[in-house]
């Protein structure tokens, strides 16, 4: 089997060296450069890379335009990203990505969407597939309330959260500081299995925790 010619792409050049160090490390794979995202489309365009492995961040609409970037300068190319929230696969996918993962993704999987990707195929988690389907005709499992119960602060700052406030403007009406709401909204995210503050807010709305 012929080598994979990577190209590895980030804004961080520690993750760089991180992700240049766990593709070398798979069978099969060769790195052929490492580069910033202003970079990377002149440099593919040298290069020639086989698949390009793209760290989107968060995922981010600043992220994901990376990719629509890359994509545009270079049609055709093969872009797995990768993203600490992999929750807008849809909108990566559409900006030119063949796969949208998340950041802690496992070896073995990383490198079969590589290769798929190569192959002009495009690979998704089982768990975002739905994401995929109009809203209308998605399947969503039922809620269940978390096993931990909210804290009464904790509420409170998921309902200011709903309103739209920031951390800043939660604590000034809290009269807490910023960075005790940071801790109380993520632990509500935590309880919550939320990757947003937005998904956290759903999931309470369909508990009938708070009401908008």
């Amino acid at each position: 089997m012929a080598e994979l010619r990577v190209l590895i792409v980030s804004a961080n050049p520690l993750a760089r060296g991180g992700l240049a160090v766990l593709v070398e490390g798979m069978p099969g794979m060769k790195i052929v450069g490492a580069t910033g995202v202003a970079e990377a489309a002149s440099l593919a365009g040298q290069l020639l890379p086989d698949a390009v492995l793209l760290d989107a961040g968060e995922g981010e609409a600043e992220d994901l335009d990376a990719i629509a970037r890359l994509a545009t300068a270079q049609p055709g190319l093969p872009i797995v990203a990768l993203a600490s929230d992999h929750g807008a696969v849809s909108q990566a996918l559409t900006f030119g990505a063949a796969a949208l993962l998340p950041a802690a993704v496992d070896g073995e999987t990383l490198a079969a969407a590589l290769r798929a990707s190569a192959r002009g195929l495009v690979s998704i988690a089982r768990a975002d597939l739905s994401t995929l389907l109009p809203r209308e005709e998605r399947i969503e499992p039922p809620l269940r309330a978390p096993a931990e119960a909210l804290t009464p602060r904790e509420l409170e700052v998921l309902q200011w959260m709903a309103r739209g406030l920031t951390n800043r403007q939660i604590a000034n009406q809290l009269q807490i500081s910023e960075h005790t709401v940071k801790f109380h909204a993520g632990a509500v995210l935590g309880k919550l299995n939320a990757r947003s503050r937005a998904e956290a807010v759903a999931r309470a709305i369909g508990l009938g925790w708070i009401l908008v």
